[in-house]
């Protein structure tokens, strides 16, 4: 009894026999809790990573479906117009008329597939190379100004367009009439602002189209 207890009193503690250990310069045994606490806060670090990663994309896609369901979403309330209130047996005086957008001059005709209308023109010998084509209205055109000078919505319509030492006229006129809105006219006119002898003469086309392709009638 005496000797087993001299034996439990002789043996080193732990913090000596890691002292030993390093002072013979042996390996010395680690505590493999503080490994597993690194590891389970590693764990939870990724997985809140990955929790963010999965709200934000989740978060993302909701607010894309919601926002294409809004853009497509009709209104609850009635129409404000009759789905054929653009037709030229509703309204023939307002059927055609220069609701084309971008362009200097054109008219078209208020309908799903409507047929259009326009006018292009070039000078050519002003400068070297490809004559440019005046069709869209282009800030780098250097045309200007340009604008209506009479029109009533309806029936007829006059503006100026001046395009260097060129200064273009165009007008149109309708008059009621038939199944279709009616007859309508248009005019260009062309001025030059110089002596004739310094200004080429520019060549125009007027174009037609009720689909893709376009048509180009010389005038």
């Amino acid at each position: 009894m005496a000797r087993g207890e001299r034996r439990r009193r002789g043996a080193p503690a732990d913090g000596a026999r890691t002292a030993e250990r390093v002072a013979r310069g042996g390996p010395v045994r680690r505590d493999g809790r503080g490994g597993r606490a690194r590891g389970a806060a590693g764990g939870a670090a990724l997985a809140i990573v990955v929790l963010s990663l999965a709200l934000g994309l989740s978060s993302r896609w909701l607010l894309a479906w919601y926002r294409s369901r809004r853009a497509v979403m009709l209104h609850s309330a009635p129409p404000a117009l009759p789905p054929d209130s653009s037709s030229p047996t509703v309204a023939p005086d307002l059927f055609w008329g220069t609701y084309r957008p971008h362009v200097y001059f054109g008219m078209k005709t208020r309908s799903p597939q409507p047929l259009l209308t326009g006018l292009m023109w070039a000078q050519q010998g002003t400068t070297p190379g490809t004559p440019k084509l005046r069709h869209t209205c282009e800030q780098g055109d250097g045309v200007g100004p340009y604008g209506w000078e009479f029109h009533d919505g309806v029936s007829f319509g006059r503006q100026h367009i001046q395009d260097g030492a060129l200064r273009l006229t165009t007008e149109f006129v309708k008059r009621p009439g038939g199944q279709h809105g009616g007859d309508w006219s248009w005019r260009v006119t062309v001025e030059p602002q110089a002596s004739v002898q310094e200004i080429p003469p520019p060549s125009m086309a007027a174009t037609t189209s009720s689909g893709p392709p376009i048509q180009d009638f010389p005038c």
